[in-house]
């Protein structure tokens, strides 16, 4: 039996690619927005939040990417039979 924790894992078990993309493009429009902010002089503190922030935001979309390939392929497919 699968063991779901998150909303977002209900979403990915039920329809990975248009999850993925919706998500992802949403992620992408932020980092997007952040690399805008990013070419405007800042304070150095500042700046380095967007990068932080921008760091974040790429990794989210890198996770996402793997759960959604997870939850396409025979993991995903098993655990909607067991679960």
């Amino acid at each position: 039996m699968t063991t779901r924790l998150t909303h977002l894992e209900d979403r990915l078990a039920a329809s990975p690619d248009t999850v993925a993309r919706e998500l992802g493009a949403r992620l992408d429009a932020a980092d997007a927005s952040l690399q805008r902010a990013l070419r405007r002089p800042l304070a150095p503190a500042q700046h380095a939040a967007l990068i932080a922030q921008s760091q974040a935001l790429r990794a989210a979309r890198t996770i996402l990417m793997r759960m959604a390939n997870r939850y396409g392929t025979s993991y995903g497919a098993s655990s909607k039979r067991s679960g």
